[in-house]
């Protein structure tokens, strides 16, 4: 439909001016800041996310209820899965701006100075993941974890890279601390009756949605049925119960193949490519305390990556442009006058 491709379109171009307008901003001053507002933001969202689950589990804002029946909201999100998202890219960029402040005031092989991280903005980063980890717990979103957990071992792996076997056991052992601490606020129960169900009920039947979806991306493979037509056309290829409709593919990959075919999948998947490269290549030539920022926007950007591999959680704005700004972060070039100040950290 004309009318749903031009408004995705708009919408990527905006989404791509966002990342090149925080690329450039980074790159002159703001880093820190940048990072700090939105490990507090988190610090804020995430409590009131799990209080409004547990009183008003139906409600956004415990006042509004989603226009879908079967919505579980999670405010500020309609979609827990969408909220979840968020914070799988929020917690790996906090923990990386925790890790640039601890090297930044280490002297040499010392040991690290408590105190001098243990400030006021230190120990608010600490209870910004925990509350965000506890939060992504209490979604019991299966993909948002499985992201999240993708995404913290490249941040370790990271740190196995850049430092010593000890560092990254270090960070291993604070992120099983952390989780410890998180999983203490949230039904530890009804999250494991939630994983097991994960091979019976989640990927059993995104895999028969993605059997159904196949055809269509076979057949409309050369520029795609249209954004935002696939379920109008999958009521075409549908082979499951009648009872519903699939409204959507369970994995952006799929859907953007199938809506917008070669035409659209070659320069995604290009785009891919690219910015892997450019971010490994940052990550390479960074060898100020910074690193661990970017390391924490990219395994951010892993984390929704691999999620997205079930999910669609990248349709909301608000994730498109947390996306955007990640990148923006990884591959962002300080300029020469403002590189000490980013990497003394504060």
């Amino acid at each position: 439909m004309p009318d749903r491709t031009a408004s995705a379109l708009v919408l990527a171009l905006l989404i791509l001016l966002i990342f090149w307008s925080a690329r450039e901003h980074l790159g002159t001053r703001g880093l820190r800041q940048t990072v700090r507002g939105l490990a507090f933001v988190g610090l804020v969202v995430a409590p009131l996310g799990i209080a409004q689950h547990a009183t008003e589990p139906a409600l956004l804002y415990w006042q509004w209820q989603p226009e879908a029946a079967n919505a579980l909201p999670y405010t500020p999100f309609v979609n827990r899965n969408d909220f979840a998202a968020w914070l799988a890219m929020a917690i790996p960029l906090t923990l990386g701006y925790l890790a640039a402040r601890t090297t930044a005031r280490r002297v040499d092989d010392q040991p690290i100075d408590v105190e001098a991280v243990a400030d006021e903005t230190g120990v608010l980063l600490v209870l910004s993941i925990v509350v965000m980890i506890a939060a992504v717990l209490g979604s019991l979103s299966r993909s948002a974890l499985g992201g999240l957990t993708a995404g913290l071992l490249v941040l370790v792996a990271v740190a196995r890279g850049r430092g010593s076997r000890g560092a990254s056991a270090r960070l291993a052992a604070a992120l099983i601390g952390l989780f410890a601490v998180a999983a203490a606020f949230v039904d530890t129960g009804m999250l494991a009756t939630r994983m097991r169900e994960a091979i019976s009920e989640g990927l059993g039947g995104r895999l028969a949605i993605w059997r159904q979806t196949w055809p269509m991306v076979r057949d409309f493979w050369p520029i795609g049925s249209g954004a935002g037509t696939y379920q109008d056309v999958m009521v075409l290829y549908q082979t499951s119960s009648r009872l519903f409709y699939i409204s959507h593919a369970d994995n952006e990959y799929l859907q953007i193949l199938a809506e917008g075919g070669a035409l659209v999948g070659v320069p995604v998947a290009l785009a891919l490519l690219a910015g892997t490269h450019a971010i490994i290549r940052a990550l390479r030539a960074d060898r100020t305390p910074i690193v661990w920022i970017r390391a924490g926007a990219a395994a951010g950007i892993v984390a929704v990556a691999v999620q997205n591999l079930f999910e669609m959680t990248l349709r909301v704005p608000a994730n498109a442009i947390m996306l955007a700004v990640l990148a923006a972060i990884t591959t962002h070039t300080p300029r020469q006058e403002n590189l000490h100040r980013q990497a003394s950290g504060s």
